[in-house]
């Protein structure tokens, strides 16, 4: 397979160019399209990751903007294979069917410390709404990205702007396959805002006729709608650890756990709502029913036995009322829902009477009934117990999925810096002083307080609060529990070591090592203490001092004057200029402007300081009687 970009713009044939070659043409205003096979969400198995690619795309072009130095650089790196397939790593880590929010996505700390939402904008996903939004992205100094979400599609493109020549490139990131890049995530490139615009609408398109649909309304308007979160980079730090992104995924799929517990939860819920209300419904039924096998007994028998006139009244009195309440008062103990069973179980109902002492009819048919009714009341009582059972078994199994959630959700606190609610698993707390805040917050005091070599650094809420409170420190176990990152935490290490002794550099090996702060107060001259080197240097001038050379001098005169007597040279007696014989006499003049001094190479004396030449030659012969004008060869 091919490493080079497949670049492609339209009404040309897809063509393999160099990288430089494809920033050069799309700065000169032409479109480009850069893909690469097997580069799409689905190739990772992310089949639902398409918003956490969106993410990574914009904090990875922030970080590569931050570190090139111009756009055209930024362009070419953006633009290779390797780019592409990091940012499309991260949909490896999210194997879940579960389509993510752009919230849910911002929250997590990989994105929450490295990028900051502007602005959110909401319309149809037409050229018309994409123009405004990148109209107010283009109004930004800065460079910027937005996250463009039309369920269940999410797709970023990135405003990459260029501060020295107000050029700007927008770069539509899509980690779907499409008809304009169908083997892998695309990269579409213009310089053109309103053929960006007319880019975003056409991979969002908008069914008219499902608009206009009156079977679809509200339904077919939500999906038709488009959400924009406009982003800028929030700080300089731009997260890129393994650990960090791990940790992100987790915290991401936790919560995806959490929310999944409480729509199961809402479910169950209404389940048990619904299978109460049937108990209810139940209950009328079968008290109906037993009603009216009550009321066709009653009248069968009544058919049969035809009492006179005159006993039906009693017989109305004695036999149909009594047992009718006594009937109402059975069935009203039997559905009392807590304590039906045990109402029966402790006071039984009376066993009727089998033998009376004289025969009468309607003392037999009240009986009878009662009999049945007795039946009747220990069937319905059956069908009671079982329902009853049921439920508690459901109710039981509710508790305890409850209880399980409840497991599950962590308790919170509010930061005392930015005022959120936040778990606890994300609390930091100062030892000596026990103040909470969350691990985000404390994080971004420290780090600012490193990166000006601020030491110890002390508790901020301790620095706002009362003053007369001795102010807590911040440990380094504490910094160790935040986490920050390798370069910051050795600068903190630098900083306690620097209490007691200092960091020194050899010029000569390159290596650092600390030395105690009082020995190197003492030391005139510094000698490097790591093995194999002995490099010595002054402290003052920081020039390196040769063992067996000369004294040293951090203006350089004791090895002046050491190279001159090594080298027989002079100094001019007047103003001390350093002139070194060639050829010709002992007869040394001093070039220096102004100097007019004549002196001796054999003794250093002066001659005489004068520009007049009969003095001069007066005054050189006074001094060649006792020193020789020239050197008489061996």
């Amino acid at each position: 397979m091919s490493k080079s970009p497949t670049i492609s713009s339209k009404g040309s044939q897809h063509r393999n160019l160099p990288s430089l070659s494809m920033s050069t043409e799309v700065l000169g205003g032409r479109d480009r399209i850069v893909t690469f096979a097997g580069t799409s969400q689905f190739t990772v198995q992310g089949v639902s990751a398409c918003g956490l690619a969106a993410f990574n795309f914009a904090r990875i072009v922030f970080q590569i903007e931050r570190n090139k130095g111009n756009i055209s650089d930024a362009l070419s790196e953006i633009g290779t294979r390797k780019i592409v397939e990091e940012i499309v790593s991260i949909c490896a880590g999210w194997s879940s069917n579960l389509h993510l929010e752009v919230e849910d996505i911002f929250r997590i700390p990989l994105f929450e410390t490295s990028l900051k939402l502007v602005a959110t904008k909401y319309g149809l996903p037409r050229a018309k709404h994409f123009k405004r939004v990148l109209q107010e992205m283009q109004a930004m100094k800065t460079s910027a990205v937005v996250i463009i979400t039309r369920p269940p599609e999410i797709i970023a493109c990135f405003k990459l702007a260029d501060a020295t020549s107000n050029r700007t490139v927008f770069i539509i990131f899509d980690s779907h396959p499409r008809p304009s890049h169908p083997h892998g995530a695309g990269l579409l490139l213009s310089t053109s805002l309103e053929q960006t615009a007319m880019t975003l609408s056409t991979i969002l398109p908008v069914d008219e006729n499902l608009l206009a649909s009156p079977d679809f309304q509200w339904q077919a308007q939500l999906l038709a709608n488009c959400s924009s979160h406009i982003f800028v980079v929030k700080n300089e730090r731009l997260d890129t650890e393994q650990s960090i992104l791990q940790s992100s995924l987790t915290v991401l799929a936790l919560r995806a756990q959490v929310e999944e517990l409480k729509r199961s939860n809402k479910s169950l819920t209404s389940e048990n709502e619904r299978l109460e209300t049937e108990v209810d419904d139940l209950k009328d039924a079968i008290f109906q029913a037993q009603l009216k096998a009550r009321q066709a007994a009653f009248a069968q028998e009544a058919s049969k036995q035809k009492p006179p006139m005159r006993s039906f009244s009693t017989y109305s009195n004695t036999v149909a009322g009594p047992s009718r309440s006594h009937h109402d008062h059975t069935v009203n103990l039997m559905w009392q829902s807590s304590g039906a069973r045990s109402i029966f179980a402790d006071n039984p109902p009376p066993v009727p009477a089998t033998k009376l002492p004289t025969y009468d009819p309607d003392d037999a048919l009240a009986e009878k009934m009662q009999m049945e009714d007795f039946e009747n009341v220990n069937q319905t009582l059956n069908v009671a117990r079982m329902l009853q059972n049921k439920y508690d078994a459901e109710d039981e199994q509710l508790r305890r999925q409850q209880t399980e959630l409840n497991s599950h959700i962590q308790a919170t606190f509010r930061c005392a810096i930015c005022m959120d609610e936040q778990p606890e698993d994300n609390a930091a707390t100062v030892e000596d002083c026990s103040h909470t805040m969350c691990r985000g917050c404390l994080r971004d005091f420290v780090c600012s307080k490193i990166r000006d070599h601020r030491f110890p650094v002390i508790c901020p809420i301790c620095t706002a609060g009362d003053k007369k409170r001795q102010p807590a420190v911040i440990s380094r176990s504490l910094v160790e529990a935040i986490g920050i990152t390798e370069e910051l935490y050795q600068v903190w290490i630098e900083m306690e070591l620097a209490q007691f002794s200092i960091l020194i550099q050899c010029r000569k090996c390159n290596r650092s090592a600390f030395v105690d702060r009082k020995d190197h107060g003492d030391m005139p001259n510094i000698v490097c203490p790591l093995h194999e080197c002995n490099h010595v240097w002054c402290k003052a001038c920081q020039q390196t001092i040769e063992p067996e050379g000369p004294k040293h001098s951090c203006d350089g005169s004791s090895e002046l004057d050491h190279l001159m007597k090594k080298n027989g040279w002079q100094y001019c007696p007047n103003c001390k200029t350093p002139i070194q014989r060639e050829s010709g006499c002992n007869h040394m003049t001093c070039i220096s402007p102004g100097c007019n001094t004549h002196f001796c190479d054999v003794c250093g004396g002066m001659i005489i300081q004068s520009a007049m030449k009969d003095d001069i030659n007066r005054a050189i012969s006074v001094h060649y009687r006792k020193c020789k004008l020239f050197e008489v060869p061996e």
